[in-house]
């Protein structure tokens, strides 16, 4: 009797079929690794601006709501003007080691809800410069005390050559950005303030920011 015939692969069409199926598995990881890499670095850089905007919003507020409002050091001694900022505030008041004094002010606008907290509505500020960051610092209340919580919130990280300026007027038909305030015979605030820095991702940045009643009018920001 014959055997019947019996159909099949052959042991090298099983080995290229299987050569082939590696080939297009691996094309399909490539490319799922691919999307996968380029969801998270879009992610990552909503979340930059995000920050980057946030940060912007919280400047601008800030110098929307200054006070002409003078604070008292821990021992009860009038620790300068409203608004001290550059190198003026670097020569009136010592930071921690490690830091460095952008601004200093008072706002008002800081919100107590039915006045439950045993606070003012107005806030003090300072702007510093920390491990290239630029961190916004607050204190519970208007005068310092010893013992008295800080809280800080970094506005801008991974910040290199920060630099701050404030509009003073103009001078022979062009704007004069001097690099402290007050200024001899200024008034209390400058018109704008103008802060540079440069960051790995966006490179060179500068924000200017109106103060008061301008930057009602304008927006704030440039």
């Amino acid at each position: 009797m014959k055997g019947a015939r019996q159909n099949g692969f052959t042991l090298a069409e099983v080995l290229v079929a299987l050569v082939v199926f590696s080939l297009v598995a691996a094309g399909c990881v490539y490319a799922l690794r691919l999307a996968i890499d380029t969801r998270e670095r879009l992610d990552a850089v909503d979340q930059g601006l995000r920050e980057f905007e946030t940060a912007r919003a919280i400047i601008r507020d800030d110098m929307l709501q200054l006070v002409d409002r003078a604070t008292r050091d821990e021992f009860g001694s009038i620790s300068g003007p409203a608004f001290l900022g550059g190198k003026e505030l670097a020569l009136t008041r010592r930071a921690p080691q490690g830091e460095r004094l952008l601004l200093a002010f008072v706002r008002r606008g800081w919100t107590n809800p039915g006045a439950q907290a045993p606070r003012s509505s107005l806030q003090y500020v300072e702007y510093l410069e920390k491990n290239g960051a630029i961190i916004r610092r607050t204190r519970p209340y208007l005068d310092d005390a010893r013992g008295q919580p800080r809280f800080d919130r970094v506005l801008f990280k991974n910040a290199n050559a920060i630099e701050i300026s404030f509009l003073a007027g103009e001078a022979r038909g062009e704007l004069d950005w001097v690099s402290g305030w007050p200024q001899r015979g200024s008034a209390t605030f400058p018109r704008a303030i103008a802060l540079s820095m440069e960051s790995a991702r966006y490179g060179l940045i500068e924000q200017r920011f109106w103060i008061g009643a301008l930057g009602r009018g304008t927006g704030g920001q440039s």
